[in-house]
């Protein structure tokens, strides 16, 4: 972000090419001399107990070892918030954060161990016919889209 701004300011106040900062030493002394530091804006903090990850982790590996890495699946979901502001940033001093903005969409990805096979992944939104489609369906634009009240996958949608 801030080689983006010396740019920009080099450019628009028309400073000579052989006078412009070069290498990446300067933003560090940069951010020292003024104080700057990434801060976290909002968040939760988390812990996980390892003695029960440890434990699952091997019973897991039991269980696997019964069947060939092509018949190991493995399903994920993951949420996109296209919209929601950063959460953590340069300042010189802890600054609150903004509201987090609710717009999601829920992508579902599956794979076995060994890669062989792959499903397309399922994209699950809010919206049943989303402007951005621009009055095609999902299987004209070649996606795997469902829609639900809160964009999350669901038992019906992952037994379909």
């Amino acid at each position: 972000m801030l080689k983006e701004k010396q740019k920009h300011f080099e450019d628009n106040c028309q400073v000579p090419i052989e006078e412009r900062l070069i290498g990446d030493g300067w933003d560090a002394s940069f951010c020292r001399t003024y104080n700057i530091q990434e801060y976290r804006r909002h968040g939760e903090a988390g812990s996980v107990d390892l003695d029960a990850v440890s434990a699952e982790r091997e019973r897991c590996q039991k269980i696997l070892l019964q069947f060939a890495p092509r018949d190991w699946w493995n399903f994920n979901v993951t949420a996109l918030f296209p919209f929601a502001p950063p959460d953590r940033g340069l300042a010189t001093k802890q600054m609150s954060g903004k509201k987090k903005e609710k717009f999601r969409i829920s992508v579902g990805l599956a794979c076995n161990a060994d890669g062989s096979e792959k499903f397309e992944p399922i994209y699950i939104g809010k919206s049943r016919r989303p402007c951005c489609f621009k009055k095609q369906s999902p299987k004209q634009l070649g996606i795997y889209y469902r829609n639900n009240k809160k964009a999350w996958i669901t038992t019906a949608l992952f037994e379909e």
